[in-house]
């Protein structure tokens, strides 16, 4: 087995930006796409292809949806050697939109060189973050973060902080030293590149930047983290969540659903439908679950898988169950009512449930699902969503409330809401999808998020303008009197039967009904929390991430 001494230069750097590597022979694209990926510090987040231009063959990512019988088009399972050995240069894009277009030059063919892995033996300049635009995008990032004045323009008009965006995007100097341990790290004896078989948590957290692998020692309760270097860090990180008291905690607080996928993955079957994706998200966040090659890949790490093994006992099963379906009802009060007397909680649960819960016990399974995925923060015995307890208005809405009674759920509904993240489906609803596809066009992909969004900004009581403006993020215009008229119809009806937190889950028909004294109008002077917003929960997460996905 020899090697290939290949030279790697970013099209369009200047100077240039580039990386000396060398690559073991009998390796396919696929694998060496991956060494790029670990020379370059970047993510395999998003597409690429390899093109032989004087061939005219091009080597496309094996995640594309298309036909490989297209003339010059061949699989990334492909073995370098079929084409490298008869070129002196290549291109490898990375990322079809930023589109980053590397130069692959074929120095030399190493034929006594034995050693098993990739290694960078040279290399002229920084990490670049890969989501900043491509090449033009990076240079306008050097420019405008060399300018104070124009760096200060630039945050305020976007509200975030660009250079602290940047480090997190993993802008920092290039480490050789730290990047050849990683691609150490990619090969086995014989050359072959690893699968799950044989991967370390630590291994797949050598792929992170520093701020991820912090906020998993930061989620997890590490103390001492800060001052760590990034080895350091991932070695303790890593040891750290594979404690067994660690990852009870953690997985005891997981959903029936998150576990039967977890454990589907664990079993290698880690391709996840998307419309369950999202079950996946506290599992990932964690840090005990990952993608590989694509979004619809997930694997596990296998002392992951170990540990898990160890602490998956019955009686652990069961605890974790019944803190499963206590976190249900947390769920789906706090989507009726936002603020919700422990009281009413345990009425409730004891309702339907045959094993009847305690006080102590409630409280003991809210700190540790408070700990795990915060949602709800107990407050003078009432359960306060996260968002109204950190900007400190809930008792402006408890006290709006208080001529109203309590809409106590059905089973149906309460597990609805859990299994959907607070969302709950109606008829009205159903039909407003049917009418955004067939007489706006709007994709049906689209629905499920646009509805929920709907039913979201209605039940917090927000105006018909803002569903308006709900409605235009996702592209849906009006093109005429006509459409305006007929939508106005439809969202009345949906209006109509949305169980609102004003009213403590009664729509408004059912207000009518049944004689209520109707809920003061909306509040007007609560703070908009945007998807991209840092979670007011603390957790340092942004708000979509958090517990902007459980509402």
């Amino acid at each position: 087995m020899g090697a290939y001494q290949f030279k790697i230069v970013i099209k369009g750097s200047k100077p240039p930006i580039w990386r000396r590597v060398l690559v073991p022979q009998g390796i396919t694209f696929e694998q060496l796409h991956q060494i790029i990926q670990a020379v370059f510090c970047w993510s395999d987040y998003h597409l690429y292809e390899f093109e032989f231009r004087t061939m005219g063959i091009r080597v496309r990512d094996d995640r594309v949806e298309e036909d490989f019988d297209m003339p010059g088009t061949i699989s990334s399972g492909t073995v370098i050697d079929e084409l490298v050995a008869d070129t002196k240069k290549f291109t490898y894009t990375y990322d079809l939109g930023d589109n980053w277009e590397h130069t692959v030059e074929v120095e030399k063919v190493l034929e006594e060189d034995t050693e098993p892995y990739a290694r960078v033996t040279k290399y002229k300049g920084d990490v670049i973050p890969e989501d900043c635009g491509g090449i033009c995008g990076y240079y306008h990032l050097l420019d405008t973060l060399a300018d104070p004045q124009r760096l200060a323009a630039y945050n305020e008009e976007n509200g975030f902080d660009y250079k602290e965006w940047a480090e997190s995007q993993g802008m920092r100097e290039y480490d050789a030293d730290l990047v050849n341990e990683v691609l150490k790290q990619l090969a086995f004896p014989d050359g072959s590149m690893p699968g799950q078989e044989g991967v370390k948590l630590a291994d797949i957290f050598r792929f992170y930047d520093k701020e991820s692998i912090t906020e998993l020692a930061k989620r997890h309760g590490l103390s001492g983290y800060s001052k760590l270097k990034k080895e350091e860090l991932i070695r303790k990180t890593a040891e750290y969540m594979l404690c067994p008291e660690v990852m009870s905690e953690y997985f005891v607080c997981a959903r029936d659903a998150e576990i039967r996928l977890f454990e589907q993955v664990l079993q290698g079957e880690g391709h996840i439908p998307y419309v369950e994706q999202e079950n996946m998200d506290y599992l990932y966040a964690g840090g005990y679950v990952t993608m590989e090659m694509s979004p619809e890949l997930y694997t596990v790490a296998d002392d992951v898988k170990q540990a898990y093994e160890a602490i998956n006992t019955e009686a652990f099963q069961a605890v974790r169950r019944r803190i499963s379906r206590i976190g249900d009802y947390l769920c789906a009060a706090n989507s009726l009512y936002a603020v919700t007397p422990a009281s009413l909680v345990l009425e409730i649960f004891n309702k339907y449930e045959a094993k009847k819960l305690t006080e102590a016990e409630l409280t003991d399974a809210y700190r540790m699902l408070y700990a795990a995925r915060p949602e709800v923060e107990l407050i003078e015995g009432r359960f306060v969503d996260c968002v109204l307890a950190e900007q400190k208005s809930y008792d402006e809405l408890y006290s709006r409330q208080r001529n109203v009674p309590y809409y106590i759920p059905n089973l149906r509904e309460i597990e609805w809401m859990a299994d959907n993240g607070g969302f709950l489906m109606s008829r009205e609803l159903q039909h407003f999808g049917e009418f955004l596809t067939k007489e706006l066009g709007v994709g049906d992909e689209r629905i499920p998020y646009i509805l929920r969004d709907v039913q979201s900004a209605i039940s917090v009581g927000s105006d018909l303008q803002t569903v308006v403006d709900e409605l235009e993020t996702y592209g849906v215009i009006f093109r005429g009197q006509e459409e305006l008229e007929k939508f106005t119809s439809q969202i009345m009806d949906v209006w109509n039967s949305t169980r609102m937190v004003l009213n403590r889950g009664y729509t408004p028909h059912e207000m009518v009904t049944r004689g209520f004294s109707q809920a003061a109008e909306p509040r007007r002077n609560v703070q908009k929390i945007y998807p991209n917003d840092p979670c007011p929960c603390g957790s340092g997460k942004k708000y979509k991430k958090c517990c902007g996905k459980k509402r």
